[in-house]
């Protein structure tokens, strides 16, 4: 059947302090077609409302919100997490390297959702001119369309490369698809063109209703985020359909056939027009001074208002993190827990990594003057939580014996728990409501991005440069040096591998490392046949313990990854819709 299916669900978005009904839903299915859209558009707080849904999904695939079932996420077919269900259905084939067009994996959903909400945006495209909103009302709104429908083209072309374009054509349900797949070019080039004419015409912040509605910054920052992924190796030149005996025309949809230097360059100018717009900071808490180091790291995730969030999700007040991720002494339902292998990754507070001379990591005392931001993204035996039946802050003990937390009461334990966007003052079983809302492009982004596409560029003191911002947040001391713990005179492979670490602790649990390993074309050597791995803690007496690594007892604990799976497969229900839909190499 070659007739698209046009969801007409209900779904609630929390846009600021107000909700609002779904895009989808204003085209009531019990009106005719032109009925329907003359109602909405002739009314302008219905033609609000109807751009106000396209917000819905746009988180839809955001890590914890993937699989509402188990609220498994990308992270968790990582080498940072393991899904806390023994053999999670939803993500096996991507940790087992199975997957296939025919697996009906649930990414699925990462096919069908954006293309749905790109043909809404067309559709309020189409028709907004004509509603009674002022000129410059319909301008702004027109933009705020033209980014949302970009953004879920972005989604897209992280999972499949180049996909088909559909301009601004409103496809309604008689049309018979034929539309064949753009380049990898042809995607890139569409979407950074439609951010670069949206941007313009959308404001720098907004306040009251209209907050977390999209802005210059997020335009200009996800143009750049496009950028960065476009210079990267898998797709920079790295052949991967050719590396998999793939023609010409596969090869181009799954990146560029050739290397270009200039495209690092096109990245770092992207990631400075955001910088030099002087909206956005990392943020610094008001109570910095007065908490532990990292403090500011902690809080930037707490607070729905604050100057580093350039793109968010907003959501009413919650605890739905505590709820999902935390420890089982609290009633959470523990849907993830991270791994030792990301533990590791973590450094020291003087800036050096573990394993570096000089670091001061003792393995006889592992959570001692670690990086602040160890201590504020995960849960280790002896933290500190509110616990809501005695209205205090008890420790969490995860060592053998330990009733509820302990590790001997889980088969697949890892040691941790999630800590990270999480109120340490409040817990499933009592406590206050936070203010939590979902990052989805962070000022820390845009300054990681510029380091890296600068480093490429052998611009490496301008990657020196913004990795101190980065670390004296994070609470690192600055050494004698000045340099945080960075080596000095790095060249740019060093660097490299350096702003590759910072990313995966900077951003851990925030939808990157999934991404990062696939663009950086280093997700066979990272984890192909990789073991991940758990820290027991053995209690000797009070407050002495002993510590041992061991490999985690868990269905998908042994990772593989094979080279299809630097792209996904279109899912073969697609491929026989549209006959000129070709899939992707490998597949």
């Amino acid at each position: 059947m070659n007739k698209i299916n046009i969801s007409l669900l209900v779904i609630v978005f929390v846009l600021g302090i107000s909700a609002c009904r779904k895009a989808a839903d204003l085209l009531d299915k019990t009106e005719t077609t032109d009925l329907n859209k003359e109602k909405t558009f002739s009314d302008s707080t219905l033609t609000h409302e109807f751009l106000t849904g396209l917000y819905a999904d746009v988180a839809f695939n955001w890590e914890y919100r993937k699989y509402a079932s188990t609220r498994s996420g990308n992270t968790d077919v990582t080498d940072d997490a393991i899904s806390a269900s023994i053999n999670n259905g939803a993500i096996h084939p991507i940790v087992s390297g199975t997957l296939s067009p025919m697996s009906n994996s649930p990414y699925t959903t990462s096919w069908s959702v954006p293309y749905k909400s790109i043909r809404l945006a067309n559709v309020f495209l189409a028709n907004v001119n004509r509603s009674p909103l002022s000129a410059a009302k319909i301008k702004r709104l027109r933009a705020e369309a033209r980014f949302l429908r970009a953004w879920y083209y972005v989604s897209l072309l992280r999972y499949f490369g180049g996909i088909p374009l559909i301009g601004d054509a409103v496809i309604d349900v008689n049309h018979e698809f034929r539309e064949k797949r753009s380049t990898y070019e042809e995607t890139v080039n569409y979407i950074v063109a439609e951010l670069a004419a949206a941007a313009p015409d959308l404001p720098p912040g907004y306040l009251g209703n209209d907050f977390g509605r999209t802005t210059r910054g997020a335009a200009l920052a996800l143009k750049a985020r496009v950028l960065l992924y476009a210079a990267s190796p898998l797709f920079n030149g790295g052949n991967i359909g050719a590396e998999l005996g793939a023609g010409a025309e596969k090869t181009a949809v799954a990146g560029y056939v050739n290397y270009d230097k200039s495209r690092w360059l096109l990245a770092q100018k992207a990631a400075l027009d955001v910088m030099n717009l002087n909206v956005y900071s990392l943020y610094t808490d008001p109570d910095a001074s007065t908490n532990p180091a990292g403090y500011s790291f902690s809080r930037v995730f707490l607070k729905r208002m604050n100057n580093e969030y350039i793109m968010q999700y907003n959501l009413p007040l919650n605890r739905d993190l505590e709820a999902d991720f935390f420890a089982p002494s609290r009633n959470s339902s523990l849907r993830s827990m991270p791994t030792h292998n990301l533990a590791q990754a973590f450094g020291m507070i003087n800036g050096k990594g573990i394993n570096e001379q000089g670091s001061a990591y003792n393995k006889d005392n592992p959570f001692s003057n670690r990086d602040p931001r160890f201590n504020y993204t995960l849960a280790f035996n002896g933290t500190l939580w509110h616990n809501g039946p005695t209205n205090t802050k008890i420790p969490v003990y995860t060592y053998v014996g330990a009733a509820l937390d302990g590790f001997n009461t889980r088969q697949y334990h890892t040691g941790y728990f999630w800590r990270k966007m999480q109120e340490e003052n409040t817990a499933w079983n009592g406590g206050s409501n936070t203010e939590r809302c979902l990052p989805i492009i962070r000022y820390a982004e845009v300054l990681l991005s510029y380091a890296e596409a600068s480093n490429e560029l052998n611009e490496i003191s301008k990657a020196y440069d913004q990795l101190k911002l980065i670390r004296q947040r994070a609470g690192i001391l600055p050494g004698a040096d000045g340099l945080y713990g960075l080596k000095p005179n790095m060249n740019a492979d060093e660097m490299r591998v350096v702003l590759q670490n910072e990313r995966r602790v900077e951003f851990a649990f925030e939808e990157h490392r999934f991404w990062d390993l696939r663009r950086w074309k280093i997700a066979e050597q990272a984890l192909n046949n990789l073991q991940l791995e758990a820290l027991k803690v053995t209690r000797i007496s009070n407050n002495v313990y002993t510590y041992e690594v061991l490999p985690i007892n868990h269905a998908n604990s042994k990772l593989k990854f094979l080279k299809p799976n630097y792209l996904f497969p279109i899912d073969q229900l697609e491929i026989d819709k549209n006959q000129s839909l070709i899939q992707n190499p490998g597949y």
